[in-house]
């Protein structure tokens, strides 16, 4: 007999310090409207590719067709929350109940290198509830063995941590999210075990590489993060050449490519740099039709001294050569879009339940 989670979640937690309360089901996605976002948190002061690009720009060659792409998997992460009750937490702290569904879909190109299809066995989905950590760790997987033991669909209890002056809704999601991320590293630890990534078979990730995990960074030498979207407030440089992204982008012309700056996370160097893929006299704002994209700097050599500038123009000439599908029409953010990625993209959010079907479990 299958049994609703918030029924047996009141039930499991109905005592003197512990007390949960319906409330109204709201979807958290529903942002208000941000058309340039990234994470970037660090300084880029300094160049970081071999040898240093001069002119602070550089224009791509485009690769003949008869050249086979070396962009062979593309890999998305997606996320979706809701608020689904209230907690009353020692009598004195009133915290929300979040729940999410997960997932990260790889897809790879096909042999004829004209169409892409989806990498199952890379593909992974989970269903989330968040609690505060104020609830105690067994008697959260006591209740999690209990929801999947009654419930018809398997669900994966997590703690977000409650901090003061930070808003707990924000807190519970950013937990979703760290889950998602990783998904994101198993997904490419497999692949790697599998010896599928090589130089010429690169993975590109929908997004920045900000993993905040320790990574075997020789796993992650033929993988791209690849940003539709960008802080154009982010600086470059330092000290008197120190510029705003948006004023160097904006003044890309087609199929140019900027320097490429060093920045971390985790203490993980990176190499990150900006591309236009599309003519901006056919764009409707000057950063329209450009991409930031990121490498990891892996090896000793190029921790020491950069990326080597010759591999981070086959990469952009190759990520410009997919410019020539869109999904125009289907996605405002087309003109940013590479289609495989929008492919991946599109199945990953084809494969999770409705918001009304994921809600109605509680």
């Amino acid at each position: 007999m299958t049994r609703r989670l918030l029924t047996i979640i009141q039930q499991e937690t109905k005592r003197e310090d512990l007390l949960c309360l319906p409330c109204e089901r709201i979807n958290l996605d529903f942002e208000r409207f941000t058309e340039y976002r990234d994470s970037d948190e660090h300084p880029a002061e300094a160049q970081f590719e071999i040898p240093e690009l001069k002119s602070g720009r550089k224009g791509i060659q485009q690769i003949p067709e008869a050249i086979p792409s070396i962009l062979h998997y593309f890999l998305d992460g997606s996320r979706r929350t809701y608020k689904i009750a209230d907690l009353i937490v020692d009598s004195k702290r009133y915290l929300p109940l979040i729940a999410g569904q997960v997932g990260v879909a790889v897809v790879e190109r096909t042999p004829d290198g004209h169409h892409v299809k989806p990498a199952k066995e890379f593909c992974s989905f989970k269903n989330i509830v968040a609690f505060p950590d104020l609830m105690n760790q067994d008697d959260l997987q006591s209740l999690e063995t209990k929801i999947n033991a009654q419930s018809r669909v398997h669900f994966r209890l997590l703690r977000y941590s409650v901090k003061p002056d930070h808003d707990p809704v924000d807190l519970g999601i950013a937990r979703i999210m760290s889950e998602m991320h990783d998904l994101e590293i198993l997904a490419v630890q497999s692949m790697a075990r599998n010896h599928l990534l090589d130089n010429d078979r690169l993975l590109v990730i929908d997004g920045p590489l900000r993993f905040k995990k320790d990574l075997d960074m020789l796993q992650f030498r033929n993988v791209i993060g690849l940003s539709k979207s960008f802080r154009p407030s982010f600086t470059l440089g330092k000290g008197r050449y120190r510029t705003e992204v948006g004023q160097i982008t904006s003044g890309l012309r087609f199929g140019e490519r900027t320097s490429v700056y060093e920045t971390t996370e985790d203490e993980k160097m990176i190499g990150m740099w900006y591309l236009r893929l599309r003519q901006p006299d056919m764009m409707s704002n000057p950063l329209q039709g450009v991409v930031k994209m990121e490498c990891y700097a892996v090896t000793p050599e190029e921790q020491e001294n950069g990326l080597d500038a010759e591999r981070i123009d086959i990469i952009s000439a190759h990520i410009l050569r997919e410019r020539n599908v869109t999904p125009y029409g289907r996605d405002w953010r087309w003109a940013n879009h590479i289609y495989p990625v929008y492919l991946a993209e599109t199945y990953l959010k084809s494969s999770f339940m409705s918001d009304l079907h994921f809600q109605a479990l509680f």
